[in-house]
């Protein structure tokens, strides 16, 4: 009863020491608003760095009977966080946290200034903080959202009625491409390997930790942050460059730095049962200078006249590069891709492209690794409206998507009736 009473007091005392403040900004203009504070949600204050500009400043100060989904989802947190039955586990969390790290890790060109601020509690918290309410956010909507259903009538009527709304089909293509990476020099292949040597020297006679070494230096996105850590992985699904540096290591031994076609590694072998392997990996990619990358692009214009000129047939082109001191070359003949699947560069490339023709070679970053990229296009399928008949999963999902966003907005305009909601910035 008492712990009761003592809410409700604190609770009184937080409203009414918001309602002085409103009223004691309200009474004078020429005083200024509260520094900083531009919405107050329940007891979630909103500050004006976290709204990032005038427009959208704009529709959450004057709302004309419609809610900002800035405000929708302040609201969603607020009571996600009172619902008991709502919970994020430590394993989630730190889940959530590794995929985001590896994220912004390629921010940092610096990779010291990356293990520095990894070390920073208080942004670690910050982080943790923010991946931890977008679960809540995430796991409420879906507890709100998760009895919509829509039936084949509402799908029809969706169909034939809101024919604006309904998507089109991405666009087919037809290709065939050659992609070409250039070869590093024996030199810049030495230096890649003394720095793999190094930082294997150093975990071995300085007792460093090669999980922290793979935090530092590894360019594997996938692994880097959990140590270069990579459980379970089939051993003949490896490269055989892989298979054959891991077949002379004991568990907790440290291969000699090796090459494949994703680039250098040094790998740590940590469990092995019978057809799968537990290991850590630091992944060095090569880094071309750019006379090796003048000497690619002017291999690949060559050979893009020599196609042009029906010269030389694709079929026949990793023959003919197989020895050559330039290039590493990799074909793909006659292979159907949808332009959501394309890149950026190659999307530009083949905007005005017509059938029959080659694509000047540009550069793309595969892999990790900078290659140069020609495209022949042989066929398309040009975009269409989806159609009931063939594309009725996707209507349904978008109808489904849309019913569910109302339900939410639905759900904020009731519930901010009963939330305590100021403006003071506005």
């Amino acid at each position: 009863m008492k712990n009761i009473l003592f809410i409700f007091i604190k609770k009184c005392f937080f409203i009414v020491f918001i309602c002085f403040l409103v009223c004691f900004f309200s009474y004078s203009s020429s005083l200024e608003k509260l520094n900083g504070i531009a919405i107050i949600i329940g007891d979630e204050i909103i500050l004006d760095s976290e709204i990032r500009n005038n427009d959208e400043k704009e529709s959450l100060c004057h709302t004309n009977g419609n809610i900002n989904d800035f405000i929708i989802k302040k609201l969603i947190l607020f009571h996600a966080k009172k619902d008991e039955s709502i919970q994020i586990s430590d394993q989630e969390l730190e889940y959530m946290s590794q995929v985001f790290l590896s994220e912004i890790k390629n921010k940092y060109i610096n990779q010291e200034q990356f293990l520095i601020q990894l070390k920073d509690k208080e942004f670690l918290k910050k982080l943790n903080e923010n991946i931890k309410n977008q679960q809540y956010i995430e796991k409420f909507y879906k507890k709100i959202t998760d009895d919509v259903e829509v039936t084949p009538e509402e799908i029809k009527y969706f169909f034939t009625q809101k024919k604006n709304q309904i998507p089109f089909t991405p666009k087919k293509m037809c290709i065939s491409y050659i992609i070409l990476y250039p070869k590093l020099s024996n030199i810049d292949k030495k230096k890649i390997i003394d720095f793999l040597n190094q930082i294997k020297k150093e975990i071995l006679y300085f007792d460093n930790d090669f999980s922290t070494k793979a935090i530092l230096f590894s360019e594997d996105d996938s692994s880097a942050l959990q140590g270069g850590l990579i459980k379970g992985m089939k051993i003949k699904n490896l490269p055989e460059q892989f298979q054959h540096s891991i077949s002379f290591l004991k568990e907790g031994e440290i291969s000699e730095p090796f090459e494949t076609n994703l680039g250098f590694h040094l790998i740590k072998l940590e469990n092995k049962n019978k057809d799968e392997i537990d290991f850590r990996q630091i992944l060095i990619k090569p880094k071309y200078s750019k006379y090796e990358l003048y000497k690619a692009k002017s291999f690949a214009k060559l050979f893009r006249k020599r196609i042009s000129n029906h010269k030389i047939n694709l079929d026949k082109i990793p023959d003919l590069l197989n020895h050559n001191e330039i290039v590493d070359v990799i074909v793909q003949n006659k292979i159907w891709i949808e332009e959501n699947q394309l890149s950026k560069n190659m999307k530009k490339v083949l905007l005005s492209l017509k059938k029959g023709k080659i694509t000047n070679p540009y550069k793309e970053i595969i892999n990790g690794k900078e290659a140069f990229v020609m495209i022949k296009l042989l066929d398309d399928i040009p975009s269409k409206p989806y159609s009931l008949e063939e594309n009725y999963t996707t209507l349904k999902n978008l109808l489904t998507s849309i019913k569910k966003k109302e339900k939410i907005k639905n759900w904020a305009k009731d519930i901010l009736k009963k939330t305590y909601y100021v403006k003071i910035n506005c």
